[in-house]
């Protein structure tokens, strides 16, 4: 027994190279044949047979398909490829994990990621905000407007002096008695008694004779006055006559926005102050949005057109619906 263990383990202390050179022995085969037959370099199977598996400029990889096919021609077990080193770097299992780096980079863009997404919220969120001020800040303006054009007029109203109709009643003659001429009394000789009865009469009628100018002139001016009046009346009838669709702002200021049919822009949008006249022809339907309706008086093809005063703007389309 010990006789034949002893063979095996020096055979297994035998490095690979020497197993490979003996081998070629045996089939007395020379360098030059093995390199012709497996057609690997000279320099290569020599490098090999003296146990020197690391090869300049050549990879690991090869050279363990060198020592394989060299194997294979001399008829060993390739079992012994794995029996030694060409210079690999053998990493344990334990240590093989997944890469550090590409975690931290994709912890990094998701934290990016999520940083873009905050942003883009924060400026949407920031510009609805300012439309929403915008818009509650133009209805207060507005809701203020129509307040103080809704309560002007009423306080006008009740300041304004209340004028009793003036009724137009003929002038009466007035009787104006003559005044008789007194002659100088002489002192000598005393006044006669039908002289002082006509100056009596003529002391007493004097008062009204003194009156009766004034009383004339009032009524001559309150008869003239309402002659001024239909000519006026009769111009501003004309001139809305004259025009499609009329707008007069009649109280302190009022938003007046005014579309035709015909174009998508706003014919008129801003605020009017008192005194000024919109007019417009060539249209004939029109979307009106008035902001204070007590200030304004409208007129469609010459007949004035009501608005409800309720203190809210409104909204007329015209022709107005029958």
């Amino acid at each position: 027994m010990t006789e034949s263990t002893h063979p095996m383990q020096e055979n297994q202390d035998i490095p690979l190279g020497q197993k490979l050179k003996q081998a070629r022995e045996a089939l007395h085969l020379s360098i030059e044949d093995v390199a012709k037959k497996t057609n690997l370099k000279k320099s290569h199977i020599e490098s090999l047979e003296n146990d020197i598996f690391i090869l300049q400029n050549v990879a690991p990889t090869f050279v363990r398909g060198y020592v394989r096919n060299y194997l294979r021609f001399l008829r060993l077990p390739e079992a012994l490829v794995s029996t030694v080193n060409y210079g690999e770097v053998i990493i344990p299992k334990d240590a093989i994990k997944t890469p550090s780096p590409k975690v931290v980079q994709k912890s990094q863009t998701k934290w990016v990621k999520y940083l873009t997404i905050l942003v883009l919220l924060g400026a949407v969120g920031m510009t609805l905000l300012w439309w929403w001020q915008d818009y509650q800040k133009e209805q207060e303006s507005r809701e203020h407007i129509v307040s103080s054009s809704v309560v002007e007029p009423t306080a006008t109203q009740a300041t304004a002096p209340i004028t009793a109709p003036v009724v137009e009643t003929p002038s009466a003659p007035v009787a104006v008695a003559p005044v008789m001429e007194t002659p100088k009394a002489e002192t000598t000789s005393p006044m006669p008694t039908e002289n002082n009865a006509l100056n009596t009469a003529a002391a007493t009628e004097q008062p009204q004779v003194s009156v009766t100018p004034e009383a004339t002139t009032e009524a001559v001016n309150v008869l003239q006055q309402p002659a001024i009046e239909p000519a006026a009346e009769q111009s501003q009838a004309a001139a809305v006559g004259n025009d499609e669709l009329r707008i007069e702002i009649t109280g302190k200021e009022s938003w007046i926005t005014v579309k035709g049919s015909k174009s998508k822009k706003s014919l008129a949008e801003k605020l009017y102050s008192n005194g000024e006249v919109l007019t417009f022809n060539g249209d004939e339907q029109y979307r009106l949005t008035i902001g204070a309706p007590a200030n304004v008086k409208l007129y469609y093809k010459g007949q004035e057109v009501p608005l409800k005063i309720d203190g809210r703007v409104a909204r007329i389309r015209l022709p107005l619906a029958q």
